[in-house]
Order: structure tokens, then C-alpha cells, then sequence
């Protein structure tokens, strides 16, 4: 069962190894799109717990309109796209 943050948002715990087809993903991003891949294998480091708390103090505490999303999650949605456009 996933742990709840305090605000009652599931916590994002993010697998450390690369399924078989996020292993083909990432030998096609060795050529072009490094760092997203280097975000793939590496996010569960990036996204310690003192960057969680920081995350979460910046989240909106009502979640009115949607259903809650862990704070870490949505940091890498974020990412993700802008970081695309610059490499």
C-alpha cells in the first residue's frame, strides 16, 4: 500500500530499476535527450526527502478541483517537456 503524505496525498515512490521497455526508451535516448534519461534512472536520488518537503510546503493545501498528486510527480511532469525543447 503506498504511504500518504500528511495532506493525504500518496507519496511517490518511484522504481529504482528500468523495466524491459524503459530499457529500449533509454538505449534510444543515449544518442539524443541524455539528461531525460539520466532524470529516468536517477529520480528516486534527485527527489530526497528535504526536496520533498520543499515540494510539498509550495503545494496548494485544498486540492479543489482535482485529485491530489504527489508533489514529486508533478515536479518531473513538469520537467520532462521543458527539458525536451532544450536538448
Amino acid at each position: 500500500m503506498p504511504a500518504l503524505e500528511a495532506t493525504g496525498v500518496e507519496r511517490w515512490n518511484p522504481a529504482q530499476g528500468a523495466t524491459r521497455q524503459e530499457q529500449f526508451i533509454l538505449k534510444r535516448l543515449e544518442t539524443k535527450r541524455k539528461l531525460l534519461g539520466f532524470l529516468r534512472l536517477h529520480r528516486h536520488e534527485l527527489y530526497d526527502d528535504a526536496f520533498r518537503a520543499e515540494l510539498k510546503a509550495m503545494y496548494r493545501r485544498t486540492c479543489a478541483g482535482s485529485d491530489p498528486v504527489p508533489v514529486t510527480q508533478l515536479a518531473m511532469a513538469l520537467l520532462a517537456p521543458r527539458l525536451a525543447r532544450l536538448i
